[in-house]
């Protein structure tokens, strides 16, 4: 295997062109595949994210998650960003992912905070009656909820099935191939 020999440091420093590019630095939520199973539900968590563009050019933008060097690379733009946007990550099930509510009504209760399907489930009573369909959309989150908690140990013994079949299913393959290979040296052997 060939290796090739680079200056990290190239990738890391601002580099000569950097002032040109379009950077821009967002959060933007991210399904936690690790919590969506133990849950039984869709879970999404905020990540940092950066667009890389050259002005102008539509067909060449970069959209990935924020690296260290990029915190390096870009590093005034970055802390710039960081000052004028520190609120916190939702975590949960968003309100777009539960596929209950139209968009206005996502907007409506976002207004009020409320960003996922957690906060709509502990809706405070006053907040509910300035909303209509709140009540409503509450007694569905509680029900979505606790549907998925009493899903989430059989979504989970269902995973470990379906790991279990792949697992069956390679060996038998391998045995297929050892058995083939067996005749073939058992026919070479008797010519």
């Amino acid at each position: 295997m060939e290796t090739l020999e680079f200056n990290h440091e190239d990738f890391t420093k601002p580099r000569q062109g950097d002032e040109k590019l379009a950077i821009r630095f967002f959060k933007k939520a991210y399904q936690d595949m690790d919590q969506t199973r133990a849950q039984g539900r869709p879970i999404f968590d905020e990540g940092e994210y950066m667009q890389l563009m050259v002005p102008g050019d539509r067909n060449h933008v970069i959209v990935r998650p924020i690296s260290e060097d990029d915190k390096h690379r870009f590093a005034k733009q970055y802390e710039d960003w960081k000052k004028n946007n520190s609120d916190e990550g939702i975590i949960g099930t968003t309100l777009e992912a539960w596929n209950q509510m139209s968009l206005s009504q996502i907007e409506e209760f976002r207004y009020f905070g409320v960003r996922t399907v957690e906060h709509m489930a502990s809706l405070r009573d006053d907040v509910m009656l300035k909303m209509p369909g709140a009540i409503k959309l509450k007694e569905q989150a509680q029900i979505f909820l606790d549907a998925a908690k009493a899903a989430a140990p059989l979504a989970a013994v269902q995973e470990e099935l379906a790991k279990r079949d792949n697992e069956l299913e390679t060996l038998r393959a391998a045995i297929a191939d050892q058995g083939a290979l067996i005749a073939q040296l058992q026919a070479k052997k008797a010519a």
